[in-house]
């Protein structure tokens, strides 16, 4: 009795003993992953195996300026509530998350490629009704609505300005940035990202006419006078991209010197009404 008593305690310390071992190895191996492997594990998906976005924005340097380190480990850890976004906490250990926090700021040693083929292929266009209401399908005064970007949930409200309420609200892109853009009628609004996509929404209609990404990381869009052409300025890469009102590829125009010799971020584009053109800072 005596002996199997034993060899009974015997067996379980050695069964304890080596499940503890397991469990150090593998919060070691995990824990020395490096964190490119495991972006491409669990982000590559949604965010692309470049970080130049998919389903998700992009997550590089230039497209992540509005969101400080700490913020992002935030995200990491807990997710976003309403979106495709889930929390790693759990899943990965905190070493893990930091690792991924600090390689999403981390620069890309070759800058990543967005062609003319990728932006006429970018191109969305949800289906459409099969009647549009050539009136707004609301009560309020259109020449006296507010669009309201709402950029810490990524939404955009739509409120009546005699009475100061909420008419409609609905998700955007990622991080809009340099102010919705309209046309002469008020009917649509466009809206540009950080991270290149452009989101042309009628107002009347409620709904959402077609979307493109016009580069990796985007300043702004402007909207010519008589609404038939839309510009994006881009950081990445370096050009300014001509479209028409339908959000269909036309040009695609690089900033580089005259020699052809140094390229140049564009920082904003503008419509310059009375020269019937537009205007593009460097």
């Amino acid at each position: 009795m005596f002996n199997r008593l034993c060899r009974w305690r015997g067996g379980r310390a050695w069964l304890a003993g080596w499940l503890a071992l397991m469990s150090w190895m593998n919060v070691v191996w995990a824990q020395s992953r490096p964190a490119p492997e495991l972006y491409q594990q669990h982000c590559a998906s949604c965010h692309g195996e470049q970080r130049i976005g998919l389903m998700g924005p992009a997550l590089l340097p230039e497209s992540l300026e509005r969101l400080r380190p700490a913020e992002a480990l935030k995200v990491i850890t807990q997710g976003r509530t309403a979106t495709q976004m889930p929390a790693f906490e759990g899943l990965l250990s905190p070493e893990d998350i930091r690792a991924l926090g600090t390689f999403i700021y981390t620069p890309l040693t070759t800058a990543p490629q967005w062609t003319d083929a990728d932006i006429r292929q970018s191109r969305l266009q949800p289906p459409t009704p099969a009647s549009l209401s050539d009136k707004p399908v609301w009560s309020a005064d259109p020449m006296n609505l507010f669009v309201v970007v709402e950029g810490g949930d990524h939404h955009v409200s739509l409120v009546d300005g005699d009475r100061f309420e909420s008419i409609h609200r609905f998700p955007t892109r990622y991080a809009l940035h340099g102010g919705p853009k309209f046309t002469p009628d008020g009917r649509y609004v466009f809206f540009g990202s950080r991270d290149g996509w452009i989101t042309k929404y009628d107002l009347w209609n409620l709904r959402v006419v077609a979307e493109v990404r016009a580069g990796l990381n985007m300043r702004n869009v402007a909207v010519s006078a008589d609404g038939r052409w839309v510009m994006a300025a881009n950081y990445l890469p370096h050009t300014v991209v001509l479209f028409d009102a339908d959000l269909m590829w036309v040009k695609t125009l690089p900033a580089v010197s005259q020699d052809g010799k140094q390229s140049s971020r564009v920082s904003a584009v503008y419509d310059a009404a009375p020269r019937k053109s537009f205007v593009v800072a460097l």
